[in-house]
């Protein structure tokens, strides 16, 4: 929680606001606890958990909540601690699930490496990808990363070829493909567009979002290589009047 209020501190000064002013609160948490740390009690509050694709969905949830009435400041926060990521499987004892059932029996690696290893065979199957056309998307974040000078890997650049030699962890994912685990946090301040217009910065606008879910487990997608995203980014398009080659930038995750 120390790592998020720093972050949410920088939110606040960046955008010329006070934790007073804040009567919204979206995280991945229960969201009394941080309410309660940071001494502010949002009209409201929610936490949300969509894995990987959380933090866009908080900023949707939030924006919701401004148009819908419920507060007109919302914080949108997030933040992890290294120690924190449960990597390895679970025992199968407990309660049922479909990972004590179906999947720690056969001795899953830890990390979601399995899942992507299935997408990244399944994919090279069906379109004929190579290893080395894959590991260009590691080799260009790496470059953009070290424009960062925050990044961790300042220094430390990567060549297509260096994750080729790199060693396997989820076959045909290899090391340099794999994220690396780090503790961090991040927040924003969402607002109205009225509300906006009185604030010294310029305005970014939610033109369009949306959110889709189908399985839990990879392994019974009825098409690997198909994500829900072929749901939900129609869904955001139409909302913002825009078409996908309008697009000026993307930013994908996994």
């Amino acid at each position: 929680m120390g790592l998020s209020a720093e972050a949410i501190k920088l939110a606040l000064d960046d955008a010329h606001l006070r934790k007073e002013d804040i009567n919204g609160l979206v995280t991945d948490l229960y969201p009394a606890g941080p309410a309660e740390y940071l001494g502010i009690k949002p009209r409201y509050a929610t936490g949300v958990d969509m894995a990987g694709a959380t933090g866009a969905t908080c900023v949707l949830v939030a924006a919701n909540a401004i148009t819908l009435g419920y507060c007109d400041t919302v914080l949108v926060f997030i933040g992890q601690a290294r120690e924190s990521f449960g990597y390895a499987p679970e025992e199968s004892g407990g309660s049922a699930s479909m990972g004590s059932e179906f999947e720690n029996l056969w001795g899953p690696a830890a990390g979601a490496g399995n899942g992507y290893g299935l997408i990244y065979q399944r994919h090279m199957y069906e379109f004929g990808t190579t290893e080395r056309q894959l590991a260009h998307a590691a080799a260009n974040q790496r470059f953009n990363a070290l424009e960062n000078p925050n990044s961790a890997f300042q220094g430390q650049p990567i060549s297509v070829d260096d994750v080729l030699n790199s060693r396997y962890t989820n076959e045909p994912l290899k090391f340099l493909e794999s994220v690396m685990p780090a503790a961090g946090a991040a927040a924003l301040i969402l607002t109205s567009a009225e509300k906006a217009k009185a604030l010294p910065n310029k305005p970014a606008y939610i033109l369009g979002a949306a959110v889709a879910a189908t399985h839990g487990a990879i392994w019974q997608l009825d098409r690997m290589v198909t994500s829900p995203t072929v749901m939900s980014a129609p869904d955001a398009l139409r909302m913002s009047g825009y078409r996908a080659a309008d697009m000026q930038f993307a930013q994908f995750y996994d």
